[in-house]
């Protein structure tokens, strides 16, 4: 217990710290679940999260409330979707931040159930967030240089619980600290070993906002404390001075002081931050030092730390690899004091990919995401993460990547289809079947690198774009579409797009008369029809062998029809001009099925006329 001299120095340095370090210039502090517009200041000022994500629901902890600081109080959690992004836009880029993201479980959901979730920072998995525990606060913190005045922070769901958050901050921080040369540090942890409050300190004692938690060490170390101020301006990565002004120091003497951790992972780079004061005014013939070892090897020293000033120890490389890393202060030869140890910083090497999708798909997907009001998890940057894309979206593998496949298949669209879509200029495939789309079907021929375009069971109108068409036919392009319910364009396989005429054949009987007289019928009987008509013709004659007359009934087929009837157009009969001809059945009755090539489109007419003509041709030979 302390008593009240101490209480009220305690509080005397709060006030001084407090006065000293009140500037929040450049922080963003977002309360997780704090309703939209609301904020609200106790030592920081929070505001709610709502302004910089679309999704997620709030919800409130309410058994452990009165334990936590506020801005732990509500969480954001993310039942729906497989990632639910925060977009920062309003840092500045080139500026050196302290990135953290908070979470206090609290049985918020009353299930008793801590989730395990993945945590992404851009394109880089940042943390997978375990909560092993519903009382402890779990933070996690990196140390980056943005790229740009945006940043995307996701949660990805792994199916093993619901992710939420609580808070995410920004501290802005000066250049020269923390510089380790290229990619980012993540925080492993960070402690105020010498700490007689069993309280973390945090802003405003830390002009940065970074946490101190205590550490107990009471069986082997004594600890030591001033009433003084301790300078910590001159440390370069300046730890707060009520840290600073305690310390401990081994019961033992002539022991070292041991600073151990584990890791799973042998090839993680590790960098320490020590922090050292003298406390004690040595007496004349007392001194006090000692050196640094790092698994046995030599690492600093020796170190002799300064009264009531603050030494700054750390490596620009990283420590030497290995899953057991013990830091041990030595007692030099000479010194007559054992170490002392007052703080202590161990980060990890990360590499953060703040990668982006080209800006034009960009500026596309979401002018198709406000014509057909998708939402579900359609947030933030298409492609990144690149191994979490938006649902039906699939993106290269590039620097900058492109949406090269886009399904919104059975998504209830209505209306027409975009134009917008054209300016998905990388796109190959392409769903939008099972919806209610109407309308001509636009030239998506623009699209020079579609293969797959999937626009079946929608009230589409014709005529199909005759480039399509002649695309398809090509084998440069997989086409699925049908359009006033009549005509039905499928191929999975890049072969020829066809269109189906269907002749039937009567008999084998007086061929050169009908021959005759089923040409002049076609001659007077021509009509212009479109492309988006599918005549059958079936020439029925009289058995009437001197009777001229010659009825002619028109009969439409699907073209899953004409697939059946030609048995899948396994037999071919012959080619001519305007395309294949194939053998098939219709009620018993043989027919032979000429397929018209795009290239003869404009010819239909011409083609209709040389059916009747092909009718006597394939009675012969059938």
């Amino acid at each position: 217990m302390m008593d009240t001299r101490t209480k009220s120095l305690l509080f005397c340095l709060a006030l001084i710290h407090a006065i000293q370090a009140q500037d929040q210039s450049g922080f963003i502090s977002l309360d997780c679940g704090l309703p939209a517009n609301s904020s609200y200041t106790t030592n920081l000022t929070y505001i709610s999260d709502a302004a910089y994500i679309n999704s997620g629901e709030t919800e409130n902890i309410d058994l452990y409330k009165n334990s936590y600081e506020q801005q732990l109080w509500t969480v954001r959690s993310f039942p729906n979707g497989t990632r639910n992004c925060y977009n920062i836009s309003n840092i500045t880029d080139g500026t050196k931040y302290l990135i953290r993201a908070s979470f206090l479980y609290g049985n918020y959901d009353g299930i008793r159930s801590p989730p395990i979730f993945d945590l992404y920072f851009g394109d880089s998995l940042w943390v997978t967030v375990n909560i092993t525990s519903e009382t402890y606060t779990f933070n996690y913190e990196i140390i980056h240089v943005p790229s740009t005045n945006k940043v995307q922070i996701c949660l990805i769901n792994k199916e093993a619980g619901t992710p939420f958050i609580s808070a995410l901050e920004f501290r802005p921080l000066p250049d020269h600290i923390y510089s380790i040369g290229s990619g980012s540090l993540l925080l492993a942890f960070r402690y105020d070993i010498g700490s007689t409050s069993n309280i973390p300190y945090r802003f405003p004692y830390d002009v940065f906002d970074r946490i101190w938690p205590p550490i107990n060490n009471d069986k082997y170390y004594d600890r030591l404390s001033t009433s003084l101020t301790v300078d910590v301006n001159q440390s370069e990565n300046q730890p707060p001075a009520i840290v600073m002004e305690t310390t401990i120091v081994p019961k033992n003497a002539s022991r070292p002081f041991f600073f151990i951790w584990e890791t799973g992972d042998e090839n993680i780079q590790y960098y320490a931050y020590l922090y050292f004061a003298e406390l004690v005014k040595l007496k004349p013939k007392q001194f006090r030092g000692f050196n640094i070892s790092h698994n046995g090897n030599y690492w600093e020293g020796p170190i002799v730390p300064d009264y009531l000033s603050t030494s700054s120890i750390y490596n620009i490389k990283p420590l030497d690899p290995g899953k057991h890393h013990n830091l041990t202060l030595t007692q030099i030869e000479n010194s007559t004091l054992p170490p002392i140890f007052n703080a202590v910083e161990i980060y990890s090497n990360i590499e953060i990919l703040e990668l982006e999708s080209d800006q034009g798909d960009v500026d596309a997907i979401k002018k198709i995401k406000s014509t057909y009001k998708v939402i579900n998890d359609w947030e933030g940057d298409p492609c990144i993460p690149r191994t979490y894309p938006w649902s039906g979206i699939g993106c290269s593998d590039e620097s900058s990547p492109r949406i090269i496949s886009l399904n919104l298949s059975s998504s209830n669209l209505t209306g027409f289809i975009s134009t917008d879509i054209l300016d998905l200029t990388a796109l190959q495939i392409l769903d939008l079947s099972n919806n209610d789309l109407t309308g001509k079907v636009p030239d998506l021929s623009k699209l020079s690198k579609l293969e797959v375009l999937n626009l079946e069971n929608n009230n589409l109108s014709c005529p199909i774009p005759p480039e399509l068409i002649r695309r398809f036919n090509d084998s440069l392009l997989s086409l699925s579409v049908k359009c006033n319910n009549e005509i039905v364009v499928e191929k999975k396989e890049k072969n020829k797009v066809v269109i189906p005429v269907v002749a039937s054949i009567g008999g084998l009987l007086i061929i050169a008369i009908i021959a005759g007289i089923v040409f002049w019928i076609a001659r007077s009987k021509r009509k212009q029809e479109g492309n988006d008509a599918v005549e059958v013709h079936r020439p029925e004659t009289n058995t009437n062998v001197g009777d001229s007359s010659l009825e002619t009934r028109i009969r439409q087929f699907t073209y899953s029809e004409v697939v059946r009837v030609t048995n899948n157009f396994v037999r071919i009969l012959g080619r001519g001009s305007f395309g294949a001809v194939y053998h098939g059945m219709i009620d018993d009755i043989q027919v032979a099925v000429k397929m018209l090539a795009p290239s003869a489109i404009q010819s239909h007419d011409q083609f209709k006329a040389e059916e009747c003509i092909l009718y006597l041709y394939l009675v012969f030979h059938i």
